[in-house]
């Protein structure tokens, strides 16, 4: 059994705002991020947090991630993204949900066998769309 139900790496506007709400709905959240300070701001309001180089299949050992957690990867850089995804294949993760800035940060995901891939801007603008269109 995972030591957390949901470890979320990357903690920008994203990030953080889904592992607060997980956190307040009783998850068990790992929140990791590189920035000091970013994990800072969130010391009152989450149990677990790590500031860690998550683009180090060992750092990421370290932080007791195996193959049942589930890992949400919230960083836009694409290469910190490509990178951590490939040390969670390395080790077996069987659960990887991510966001994507760009269609091409999508499609090297997708590639990499990523579950869940969302592209928040472009997925906002066909909600609102949908929406307007049924009004």
């Amino acid at each position: 059994m995972a030591k957390y139900d949901i470890a979320v790496i990357g903690l920008g506007r994203f990030g953080s705002v889904l592992a607060l709400r997980l956190e307040r709905a009783g998850r068990r959240v790992l929140g990791v991020d590189i920035s000091e300070a970013v994990v800072d701001n969130l010391k009152e309001e989450m149990r677990h947090l790590a500031i860690a180089e998550a683009r180090d299949e060992e750092s990421l050992r370290q932080l007791e991630i195996t193959a049942d957690t589930l890992v949400v990867l919230g960083m836009t850089d694409v290469t910190a993204s490509l990178m951590a995804a490939t040390a969670l294949s390395e080790l077996g993760v069987r659960e990887v949900w991510a966001k994507a800035g760009s269609r091409q940060h999508y499609e090297a995901l997708r590639r990499m066998g990523v579950s869940r891939i969302i592209q928040p801007e472009r997925d906002a603008g066909l909600s609102m769309a949908a929406e307007l269109l049924h009004r």
